[in-house]
């Protein structure tokens, strides 16, 4: 059995088969070769991948298919096929699951002829910032080639989050307390999958958990789960205050870190807010 181990750069077509004409067979003749629409992509994007495979051999392959793949990670895993116009598509399985996506020619392929298979992709709306090397494979039943690497796909996933931090006092006759609420706003164009958000407290002072946060020593740290383009989310925490705490002014410092996709907007990722208690029953934030 042929196996091949080289592949050309190829050309974007849409969503169609097609059968070219006779060529000669010959070692110096690409077996596989691939092209896609775009480099780059968003998550929630459309891309055409087109695959062409050529029977180099002196005999005819029979039910031969484009079979399409990506590494280092699963082309399942991050895209799902919406359509390969004119050919049967079905996923194809691994040990673990789907791995990747293969279109059947209608018609075996004789020695010098070749086919060609549009693959038309939708890039999941949670895909991670990423880049992967599109793998081909002509297969059939009584030939195949190894899988061979194609053009770099890059999913550029991007997420601007803008957090903000206020405070509401709660008095109490000796004591009282204040309610924090961390809001993220994800501005888009992807969805954030998640947001991490850190707020420093002041020396002296200590926070309670609430949701969506758990605190130590000198910070609360609050997690934001998944947030769609233009969504909120929140989460919250308070903070105790007593007698030695009046007339001074405290300052809580927050600022988002570790989220996904990375944030390219450093500029509203902090958020500050100044707390001053002035009797065990008055206090304000601003």
């Amino acid at each position: 059995m042929r196996r091949t181990r080289r592949l050309l750069a190829a050309t974007l077509l849409g969503g169609a088969v097609a059968l070219a004409g006779t060529t000669p067979a010959g070692a110096d003749t690409a077996e596989v070769q691939l092209s896609i629409s775009a480099p780059t992509v968003h998550p929630g994007d459309t891309v055409i991948v087109t695959e062409t495979i050529t029977n180099i051999n002196g005999f005819t392959v029979l039910h031969p298919a484009a079979r399409l793949f990506s590494t280092p990670r699963n082309l399942t895993s991050y895209a799902e096929l919406i359509g390969c116009s004119g050919v049967t598509c079905s996923t194809v399985d691994g040990l673990d699951g789907p791995t990747g996506y293969q279109g059947t020619l209608p018609e075996a392929l004789s020695a010098g002829e070749s086919g060609q298979v549009s693959f038309t992709l939708k890039i999941t709306a949670d895909a991670p910032d990423f880049t992967h090397t599109l793998q081909g494979q002509f297969f059939g039943s009584n030939y195949a080639t190894e899988r061979v690497d194609g053009k770099i796909l890059t999913v550029d996933a991007r997420a601007d989050r803008a957090v903000k931090l206020t405070g509401t006092p709660k008095p109490g006759l000796l004591g009282g307390r204040i309610d924090f609420t961390v809001t993220v706003t994800n501005n888009g164009p992807d969805p954030a999958t998640s947001t991490t958000v850190t707020t420093s407290l002041p020396g002296g002072l200590r926070a309670t958990a609430g949701s969506g946060c758990t605190s130590s020593t000198g910070k609360v740290t609050c997690t934001v789960g998944e947030l769609a383009n233009s969504a909120q989310g929140t989460a919250s925490f308070s903070v105790p205050y007593g007698l030695l705490t009046i007339g001074l002014p405290f300052t809580f410092a927050a600022s988002s870190s570790g989220g996904v996709p990375e944030d390219l907007n450093a500029a509203n990722d902090k958020s500050s807010v100044t707390c001053t208690v002035l009797t065990p029953l008055l206090a304000n934030c601003g």
